[in-house]
């Protein structure tokens, strides 16, 4: 029955006072109705999703099947002309980063963290419209129930292929249609997985590159680089509420870091507690800046009482006070970092296929270089020792081809112990003068005196311009495991100054070749250090770090997926021979005057 929402009648109660009168109206009545019924429905429906829990592998929304279909020619095609040497935001609409249409940037850009839940929202609601949702005559839909954070027993994982045709140089696309644990479809995106496919006996393997939907449902792809058995294992590393816990409360803090400062007259020593701070006030303090590599942030120590400020000797960071800081900051979310949200395999998992065997064409990389988009795969392990690059022409490096390659070059390395394990891996071609520096101020390991290391800034600057005419400059960074609790205002901060270092180098040497390593993931072993040491953290400290240094003529060595489907377990510290396999992929973007592509 249809209701008139224009007309209205007047109906008099059987206990109104004559003149008294009680407008009602049909729509109103209806609206009512409408209430009760969605009550009804409400409840009923909740008693049917719990009861499809039965049925864990079995999809309710038909139209999620369609999404790897629906969206894989578009995924690779773009790939693909993006692989053809089409710059990488040539087909991405214009935004509000045009000040005639958003004038406040002229004026002031402070407290705009907004922008990105703009853009990010844009993004999730651009493909979301469904034309055959009907016009609503009600504000809301009603119901009831709780929605939890995602659970890896009542997640769904469907192969979206036909498992029966799947041909090795074919991409292998994977559904993961999310639920909370009440059996709730989850509406919203930002879970972190990581997934991988692999045959142990074969000794080959393959990282998966996962697409959010950013309406809980997510595509999964994986390179099938081999003809055989494939196991694919998905895991939920942390849900989206463990993120946005760390994204919005822990990165937005000052002085979690902290640091043990000695001082001394040469007799005595007294210990004084240090921390970097970014915003906020303070008074009686130590302060050392440096404004040319951290710009506004300043490491700040509490005066001691019976030392002067230039009498400190040296600094130190343990784990145990990250371990401590990690506990007394989610006291009351704890619950998001246990057994049942991180790191986890999805319920499904594994799924084991069989590839059957093709003639697969060679592949049409671009060489490698700056700014290279991420393709739907970054490679593969073709044996235990041997990784294969998707993303460019990388090659296995002979001592010939490395002596050509670094003969006219001069390198400068800064960074963190990963970092450190880079450089030494030169020697497996006899080359040691790769000019380590560790960065400032490190964390764990022992006390280190305070004026002996230098910025990367002032390493950057201190580069002249007759050095750059002897040779080739080969400036190699990374920005990673230490930075974990700084602030993020501080962390940018420093990437921004580098970044104008950088700048300022190749003004004076053009010529100048510059890399920056992005992080990995790591062991996530115990409670304390999924949090202050959570992948999430070093993944999206490479998506700052592409932000920032992306368009300047920089390479990136991403070894994400590299070290994700190696046959070791993730580790701070990788096994040497994977090592060179990001030795060898880093010499390939190097050096590419100096390959014989034949």
């Amino acid at each position: 029955m249809s209701v008139s929402t224009s007309k209205t009648s007047r109906l008099r109660l059987p206990s109104q006072k004559p003149g008294v009168r009680l407008e009602m109206s049909y729509v109103y009545l209806e609206r009512m109705y409408m209430v009760c019924i969605g009550l009804v429905l409400g409840y009923l429906i909740s008693q049917k999703e719990i009861a499809k829990l039965s049925a864990p592998l079995a999809f309710r929304d038909t139209s999620v099947m369609n999404i790897c279909v629906h969206n894989f020619s578009t995924v690779t095609s773009e790939t693909n002309v993006k692989m053809q040497g089409v710059k990488p935001d040539a087909h991405k609409p214009k935004t509000r980063q045009n000040e005639q249409l958003f004038p406040y940037l002229m004026y002031d850009r402070f407290a705009m963290e907004w922008v990105n839940i703009v853009d990010e929202l844009e993004w999730i609601h651009e493909n979301s419209y469904d034309e055959t949702d009907k016009v609503k005559r009600l504000p809301f839909d009603i119901g009831i129930g709780v929605l939890g954070p995602t659970s890896v027993n009542t997640t769904r994982v469907k192969i979206q292929n036909d498992k029966q045709d799947i041909r090795k140089g074919n991409y292998v696309c994977v559904i993961i249609e999310t639920f909370d644990e009440n059996g709730r479809k989850r509406n919203r995106g930002g879970d972190f997985f990581t997934a991988n496919m692999k045959n142990e006996e074969l000794e080959k393997s393959t990282a998966g590159r996962i697409i959010d939907h950013g309406n809980g449902t997510y595509s999964v792809y994986f390179y099938a680089a081999w003809s055989g058995a494939a196991e694919i294992n998905i895991a939920l590393s942390f849900t989206r509420e463990a993120i946005n816990y760390i994204k919005d409360t822990l990165k937005t803090k000052e002085e979690l870091v902290g640091f043990s400062a000695n001082y001394t007259d040469g007799r005595r020593i007294e210990e004084a507690r240090c921390s970097l701070i970014n915003e906020g006030a303070w008074k009686h303090r130590c302060e050392y800046t440096n404004k040319i590599s951290l710009g506004k942030t300043v490491f700040a120590c509490q005066k001691p009482e019976h030392y002067n400020c230039d009498q400190i000797s040296s600094v130190k960071a343990g784990v145990a006070g990250l371990n401590r800081v990690a506990l007394a900051e989610t006291k009351t979310v704890e619950y998001l970092y246990d057994g049942r949200y991180s790191t986890v395999n999805l319920r499904g998992t594994p799924v084991h296929l069989h590839i059957l065997d093709a003639t697969t064409p060679s592949l049409d990389l671009p060489p490698c270089g700056p700014d290279l988009p991420k393709p739907l795969s970054d490679g593969y392990w073709d044996n235990k020792y041997t990784y294969v690059s998707l993303t460019c022409q990388s090659i296995q490096w002979e001592q010939d081809e490395f002596e050509k390659c670094i003969n006219d070059k001069e390198f400068l390395l800064s960074g963190d112990s990963t970092l450190k394990q880079v450089s030494e891996s030169f020697s497996n071609f006899n080359f040691k003068n790769t000019n380590f520096n560790f960065m400032i101020p490190r964390l764990a390991g022992p006390k280190i005196g305070i004026w002996e290391g230098r910025f990367e800034s002032d390493l950057i600057d201190n580069i002249n311009k007759q050095q750059c005419q002897t040779k080739t400059q080969v400036l190699i960074l990374n920005f990673c495991f230490h930075y974990a609790l700084w602030s993020m205002r501080s962390y940018v901060e420093r990437l921004v100054l580098a970044k104008k270092s950088i700048e300022r180098l190749i003004q004076r040497c053009p010529k100048s070749k510059i890399m920056i390593q992005l992080s990995h993931a790591r062991d996530n072993l115990y409670k304390e250090q999924n949090i202050h040491s959570n992948n999430w953290i070093f993944y999206d400290m490479n998506r700052i770090i592409r932000r920032v240094f992306g368009g300047m003529g920089i390479m990136f060595l991403d070894v994400w997926d590299l070290i994700n489907s190696s046959f070791e377990e993730n580790n701070v510290h990788m096994p040497r021979y994977i090592i060179l396999q990001e030795l060898h992929l880093a010499l390939s973007y190097l050096c590419t005057e100096r390959r014989d592509m034949s």
